[in-house]
């Protein structure tokens, strides 16, 4: 009877030891699994503080390089070489601009001198940006000039022209303590080069592609942010009690009212994940705001960084003076991304009281292998061609270029495909090539 009792009691101690050891493993691994997932929280939060400055956004978007009467546009296919050149040129020092208006036909000439390198902006920036992104020290210029040109002509007298295709008008300068020898190595890293030749359009110089000139297709993993985050940052409320929401449709409205200052709402798309933030305010912008290019830039680029999402890869690409708005758009290797929303990438308007933020919940994030081969392009001339052919008015183009088109996979909704095509701005409407012969007879009616 004693060895029966001291034996349950053996058994007894044993079950209580074992599971305090069984216990505390629970306990531990619990302990360790979420200290894991908040380090995993805490990275991925701190991923979307971005550490962008506004010199990086407003690089220029495409080197051209002219030599033996042949242009090229030419990049890197693994890395950009316009930080490069910019690090090239910061070295250098300029003397006085000298300014000129040329006429049509000079300025013509002058874009297409023989051994030059243009950096190119997509639209035109004021000289304070670019004394932002390239350290110039050079005062001689109003800070409200502008111009889309960076054109440095090599020799044993570099100069440099910033240029204005719009007004025809330039500033030039020589400089000095720049090396032509770095700038060519530099060039020679270029894997890719497309024959192009500037051509003038409705009295506006653009770039056209040679025949048969190819580019690869790219695919990318993209990345979403959760609608708290938004609400968050944007509307300034950690606690979503304190926010209205209303669905319409496929949008959600959040709205924050209390503070008789300042209205905030946000509206979000679950179809197209497109968003726009809007904020009023009674103080009324600073007097001559419009007239302030830096001013408009700056508080644009302020606006872009609070939307929290990925910049990579995201440039300036284009600004309305009449609206005041700053377009934004995602690059890759050099061409412009479309479809990403229907207005670019992100499109800053400042108003009189506030400020309205439209942009995508979607960006890139990692490249996966596309397995595509590359595409051919037909030349410009050729597309300038066919849409002649088919009752559409040159007369009405306001751009054309090359770009890449954003496209959801049906498979995945986490993949994009990105496909090199030609988007043309016709009668102040972006619209790829297809799309746009597509709607040929809504857009020939009255023509």
């Amino acid at each position: 009877m004693k060895f029966n009792s001291f034996v349950m009691r053996v058994i007894l101690i044993t079950s209580i030891v074992l599971s305090i050891i069984l216990s505390w493993k629970i306990w531990t691994n619990n302990t360790h699994y979420e200290r894991r997932t908040d380090s995993q929280t805490t990275t991925k939060t701190v991923s979307r503080k971005s550490d962008r400055k506004i010199s990086d956004i407003f690089l220029p978007t495409q080197i051209l390089w002219r030599t033996n009467q042949q242009s090229q546009l030419v990049y890197n296919s693994k890395e950009s070489l316009v930080p490069k050149l910019k690090e090239a040129m910061k070295l250098a020092k300029s003397a006085r601009f000298k300014a000129s208006k040329l006429s049509e036909a000079n300025y013509y000439q002058a874009i297409t001198t023989d051994d030059t390198l243009t950096l190119l902006y997509p639209d035109n920036i004021s000289y304070a940006v670019f004394k932002k992104v390239f350290d110039d020290s050079n005062n001689q210029l109003s800070r409200n000039t502008t111009f889309n040109r960076i054109k440095i002509t090599m020799g044993t007298k570099p100069q440099l022209t910033l240029m204005n295709d719009k007004s025809h008008m330039i500033y030039q300068t020589t400089m000095r303590q720049f090396s032509v020898a770095q700038v060519k190595r530099i060039l020679d890293h270029s894997d890719v080069h497309l024959n192009v030749k500037e051509s003038l359009l409705n009295h506006k110089p653009f770039i056209y592609v040679a025949a048969n000139q190819s580019l690869l297709p790219y695919s990318y993993l993209v990345n979403q942010q959760p609608e708290n985050y938004y609400i968050t940052t944007l509307l300034d409320q950690k606690n979503t009690d304190n926010i209205d929401a209303k669905e319409q449709g496929d949008n959600v409205i959040y709205t924050d009212g209390d503070n008789n200052d300042l209205y905030k709402r946000l509206t979000i798309n679950h179809k197209t994940g497109e968003i726009a933030y809007v904020k009023y305010e009674d103080t009324k912008s600073p007097t001559g705001l419009t007239k302030s290019f830096e001013t408009s830039f700056e508080t644009s680029f302020e606006a872009l960084l609070k939307t929290g999402n990925s910049l990579s890869g995201m440039r300036f690409y284009s600004y309305d003076e009449d609206t005041n708005s700053t377009t934004y758009r995602t690059y890759v290797e050099g061409f412009p991304v479309f479809y990403q929303t229907n207005f670019g990438s992100v499109k800053v308007q400042l108003l009189p009281t506030g400020q309205r933020v439209d942009f995508s919940n979607y960006s890139l994030q990692v490249p996966v292998p596309a397995g595509d081969k590359p595409v051919t392009l037909p030349s410009t001339q050729a597309v300038l061609n066919q849409m002649t052919k088919n009752g559409l008015l040159l007369e009405n183009i306001d751009n054309i270029q090359v770009g890449y088109e954003w496209t959801q996979e049906t498979s995945n909704d986490q993949v994009i495909d990105l496909n090199p095509t030609y988007f043309i701005q016709y009668k102040g409407v972006w619209r790829s090539l297809s799309a746009l012969l597509a709607q040929k007879e809504e857009l020939t009616e009255g023509s």
